[in-house]
């Protein structure tokens, strides 16, 4: 009787381990204020010599932007300076979409482009 009782714990311990693990990595929606803006700064390195590094940072975008929901601003990635992008998003991204679309940025080699996220700072609407 004792053994059954402690595989009977042992069985719901485990399962209420799994329960919370999967609820820790749900991806849940974010709140986000109607008329928000991110801007994202991205620096990126380029060991393709011959190609536009503008060209670049839009097809790296392309490729993560179907991490999240927000649409880029027209036009799109803009280059501020020397290898280093501006993108403004339109709502703002949340702190989970963020999650996803800068792993995304970080971690995606495309045609040897390789980006680093310096900074996302959110826009607020101006109040009435």
């Amino acid at each position: 009787m004792k053994r059954v009782v402690l595989v009977v714990l042992a069985v719901a311990a485990i399962a209420a381990g799994v329960d919370t693990l999967a609820d820790m990595t749900q991806d849940r929606p974010d709140s986000v204020a109607p008329g928000s803006r991110s801007e994202i700064l991205l620096d990126l390195d380029s060991r393709d010599r011959g190609g536009s590094p503008l060209r670049s940072a839009r097809g790296l975008w392309g490729a993560c932007q179907g991490t999240v929901w927000q649409q880029a601003v027209e036009p799109g990635p803009v280059e501020i300076s020397d290898g280093r992008f501006r993108v403004v998003t339109e709502p703002a991204i949340g702190e989970h979409s963020w999650r996803r679309l800068q792993g995304c940025l970080e971690d995606t080699t495309l045609d040897r482009v390789k980006a680093h996220v310096v900074s996302k700072r959110d826009l607020l609407p101006p109040e009435d």
